[in-house]
């Protein structure tokens, strides 16, 4: 049961930082908590079983960084929204094309 957790711990941790790193780190928030929670039922495993583990400390330094990572994008990186006048007209344009397509495509109803 504790190596259980201890993986899962370790996987959501690591896929934490890496998508921390990426532009989409709002969406790092779900495996921090993950990976978070499970440290902490490792730990409180490892209470009762008296044992210590150095894996605790590395989930949750994992966990740390790719908790401040997102927090230091979230503060200073703000999504800026382009010109969307023309992503509506390139949008319009290929309705139009399609349109023009589908309409020159014969279907003959005979088999």
């Amino acid at each position: 049961m504790k190596k259980l957790f201890i993986i899962l711990g370790f996987i959501a941790a690591i896929l934490s930082v890496i998508i921390a790193v990426t532009p989409l780190s709002n969406l790092a928030v779900a495996p921090i908590i993950v990976a978070f929670i499970s440290g902490l039922i490792v730990l409180f495993l490892s209470k009762k079983q008296k044992t210590k583990t150095k894996t605790i400390q590395y989930i949750f330094l994992l966990v740390i960084i790719s908790l401040s990572l997102t927090i230091y994008k979230g503060v200073f990186f703000t999504t800026e929204v382009g010109d969307t006048e023309q992503l509506e007209q390139r949008d319009e344009e290929n309705l139009e094309d399609s349109k023009e397509i589908l309409e020159d495509i014969d279907i003959d109803e005979g088999f």
